[in-house]
């Protein structure tokens, strides 16, 4: 097996990054907001967005670089060039890795409804991630 990064196509690197932030920008905001919000004990999401440091957006777009670089090499590890054949990666990568890591630290929270918001987050980033990523071969 041989991955290299200056095999990585970067302009999918930033589109899917693009896609990803967008993603997760509707779920917490139109999909899931008010109840991501409550999850955490604020009265709505305006209050629970002026309670999140600032910082947080900055690490979340760090990671978000880090998955899809990850994401790629990983694409090129399995040979994957094919739109069908990065669905079947993210959908097994969602699984394993998204629901697999999220769920159990909302478990010992003992916030099991902000563990679905975010697992579903992550599985779904995780599945747009690998299309996109495909989809420019």
């Amino acid at each position: 097996m041989e991955i290299s990064l200056s095999n990585v196509n970067w302009i999918a690197v930033i589109g899917s990054v693009v896609a990803g932030q967008a993603l997760l920008t509707l779920w917490f905001t139109l999909l899931f907001g008010e109840s991501w919000a409550k999850a955490y004990g604020a009265e709505d999401r305006a209050d629970h967005t002026l309670a999140v440091p600032s910082s947080t957006y900055s690490i979340g777009l760090a990671c978000m670089v880090v998955l899809v670089i990850g994401t790629a090499l990983l694409h090129q590890a399995a040979g994957i060039n094919s739109i069908g054949g990065g669905l079947v990666f993210g959908v097994i990568a969602a699984m394993a890795y998204g629901l697999a890591t999220v769920l159990p630290g909302y478990g010992f929270l003992l916030n099991l409804e902000a563990g679905r918001i975010a697992a579903g987050s992550q599985a779904a980033l995780i599945l747009v991630v690998s299309v996109v990523l495909s989809a420019f071969g």
